[in-house]
């Protein structure tokens, strides 16, 4: 009897655990769009001559679909850039995933000193705009 107690005390208490974390947790249709964009692998100061390598990433829940677009800039002259398409027809971009990849890579060696901007975007479909910008310096 004291074996069956014990066991009961045990179990009952997880059980309504149990039920109220599966109450409580959103379901994937009730979590609401949202994205991080973000570059990575840039660092704050580069020697000149130095190669720089960043790559722009997209984590979160929504669809993918949209251009993403990626720049080195220094003051306002773009230096170089890339940007790709993820065209999706109207059904898949509704579709919402969780979401975590990295789009692209952008590699370049930086020939003058100075103060240079790394820029990341992402533009829906939709045209709602998500970005993501990091400084740097280039030393002699």
């Amino acid at each position: 009897m004291r074996l069956v107690s014990k066991a009961l005390l045990i179990i009952i208490p997880t059980i309504i655990i149990l039920a109220i974390f599966a109450i409580n947790s959103p379901k994937e249709s009730e979590i609401k769009e949202n994205y991080q964009l973000g570059l990575s692998g840039i660092k704050k100061q580069y020697v000149k001559g130095e190669m720089i390598i960043f790559s722009l990433f997209l984590k979160g829940y929504g669809s993918e679909c949209g251009t993403y677009d990626v720049q080195l800039k220094k003051g306002d002259t773009i230096i170089e850039r890339k940007s790709i398409d993820i065209d999706c027809t109207e059904t898949v971009g509704k579709d919402f995933e969780f979401v975590n990849i990295d789009i692209t890579t952008l590699e370049w060696t930086l020939l003058e000193a100075g103060n240079y901007t790394a820029v990341g975007e992402f533009t829906k479909n939709d045209g709602q705009k998500f970005q993501d910008q990091k400084t740097f310096t280039v030393i002699e």
